[in-house]
């Protein structure tokens, strides 16, 4: 089992320098096909007037402004690529390239296309091993946006949350989150050519003694895979299940966090709050998630 292609969404904001460095270091430890994709939003032009302080501003002004936006994030975006990939001397192809088995390291397409984040998301991020990306910025959903629904819930593949940390994948420590559900069971297989590549992976059960229990199973069925690694019971004493798995792994110094996302549905976590949600709002360490 392999990562031989990868999708990277950009969307031209903070985390786009983010999600590039992970795609980069991604891409060249699997030597995989990589794609920089940035959706460009379309701004409808049936968008009404708008009443403000007794004067009114113009739908075209409006349309026009948001025009301005996408363009500008689209050059933010295609110019970062620039800096970090063709300046920097790496392989860049063209996007939907096939490129041969065996490379050395990773190839880098930018892929800039029109349309919705989570109907080009969905579409698309069906045939890749693998999808990065970042929380997006409040203004444009934070947690609850519509490219994180679609990589997460209508893709089908791992979505890995890229955060300030680079992610290393050269011995690096890596921790799972086991509760013993569906999302976290099908998160470990996706996740196994990240775990069979650590230096050091731990399980981690936060809670019952039934999941403490799970993760020994854990723990049995990775050695079976021939992953060394160590099981550890937490006891929850920070408030949180995701405050207590954020403390474990500032401590041990864990480089990414392999989860189920959205055990409950994501409706359940929006009122209620969850693992998931907060681990995203942290942004602490790279997380690599399924459903």
């Amino acid at each position: 089992m392999k990562i031989g292609s990868v999708l990277a969404f950009v969307d031209g904001g903070k985390g786009s320098e983010k999600v590039m460095r992970t795609a980069i270091a991604v891409g060249n430890f699997f030597s995989a096909y990589v794609e920089i994709l940035h959706i460009e939003r379309p701004a409808g032009p049936d968008i009404p007037v708008v009443s403000e302080g007794g004067g009114v501003i113009a739908a075209a002004e409006i349309f026009e402004a948001l025009q301005r936006e996408e363009t500008d994030r689209s050059k933010s975006a295609e110019n970062l690529f620039q800096e970090l990939f063709v300046d920097a001397g790496l392989t860049v192809v063209d996007a939907g390239a096939v490129v041969e088995t065996g490379a050395s390291s990773g190839s880098f397409a930018w892929n800039l296309v029109s349309g919705h984040d989570n109907r080009e998301l969905a579409y698309r991020g069906r045939l890749f091993d693998l999808i990065i990306m970042a929380k997006a910025e409040e203004q444009d959903g934070g947690v609850d946006s519509a490219g994180l629904e679609a990589a997460l819930f209508d893709t089908g593949r791992p979505v890995l949350i890229a955060s300030d940390m680079v992610i290393d994948l050269s011995g690096a420590q890596v921790a799972i989150a086991w509760d013993g559900s569906r999302e976290a069971a099908r998160s470990v297989g996706l996740a196994l050519p990240f775990i069979e590549a650590a230096g050091r992976v731990s399980v981690l059960s936060v809670g019952e003694e039934d999941e403490a229990k799970g993760a020994e199973d854990l723990s049995r069925y990775l050695a079976r895979h021939g992953v060394k690694n160590e099981c550890r019971s937490l006891k929850n004493n920070c408030g949180s299940i995701a405050g207590r798995l954020i403390k474990e792994t500032r401590d041990h110094q864990v480089g990414l966090l392999i989860m189920g996302a959205y055990g409950h549905s994501a409706f359940k976590e929006y009122l209620f709050g969850g693992v998931t949600r907060e681990m995203l709002e942290t942004g602490e360490l790279p997380l690599l998630l399924a459903h």
